[in-house]
């Protein structure tokens, strides 16, 4: 018997698991459709690898079609993990009036000053660890490339939105930027950091946490 049971392994459903797994009086459940492979060293290389998408080997195969006549696919992650354990490592926030938005809607739960505290609490920014809307002690690693790591093209990109008159941006997830920057991801070095490894990895050595891939 569980008092929890958690359906889905990907970028939601881990932290949920992990999350309740603190309460050593809940037995939480937590099930997914993919494959789980425990240990970070046991992860495949094309999920470890945060430079590139995987959307082969643990993807669901769905498709859609935005322009009628023309199926494209819609890459979703099937795997502990979810998505985090494929996608492109972006970690872009959205803009504060799109969730006072939707709190205008009548969910004052997703207002920004609501949904602020669970985005600092999941990471730990190595750029802007004293900014007042970063974490600095997450679970989630976040960096920027620096100038010296970009690629030439990123490098000409960015010259040309400053001869165009965009201001640099040099933290995206800052409620007030605009501009051109660079993408915040969750990869240290090359290694894709989901919520397999962010969340569940210091969470498996508890007694009250299954997992059943």
């Amino acid at each position: 018997m569980h008092d929890v049971i958690v359906i889905g392994a990907g970028s939601a459903g881990a932290v949920v698991a992990a999350r309740a797994a603190e309460n050593p009086r809940l037995r939480v459940l937590l099930i997914e459709a993919g494959p789980d492979y425990g240990d970070a060293g046991a992860l495949p290389q094309d999920l470890l690898n945060g430079h590139n998408n995987s959307y082969r080997a643990h993807d669901w195969g769905f498709s859609h079609a935005p322009t009628a006549g023309r199926a494209v696919p819609f890459p979703r992650g099937r795997v502990v993990g979810g998505s985090s354990a494929v996608n492109t490592c972006i970690a872009l926030r959205g803009v504060p009036e799109d969730y006072d938005g939707w709190a205008d809607l009548g969910n004052p739960q997703w207002s920004w000053s609501a949904v602020l505290p669970a985005f600092r609490r999941l990471e730990r920014d190595l750029d802007f660890p004293d900014a007042p809307w970063h974490g600095d002690a997450g679970p989630i690693p976040i960096r920027r490339y620096p100038h010296d790591e970009l690629l030439p093209q990123h490098a000409a990109f960015l010259e040309s939105a400053r001869e165009l008159g965009y201001p640099d941006c040099p933290d995206a997830n800052d409620p007030a930027g605009a501009g051109a920057g660079p993408q915040p991801m969750n990869k240290l070095g090359q290694i894709r950091v989901s919520t397999a490894i962010g969340y569940l990895a210091g969470a498996r050595a508890r007694a009250n946490l299954e997992i059943m891939p």
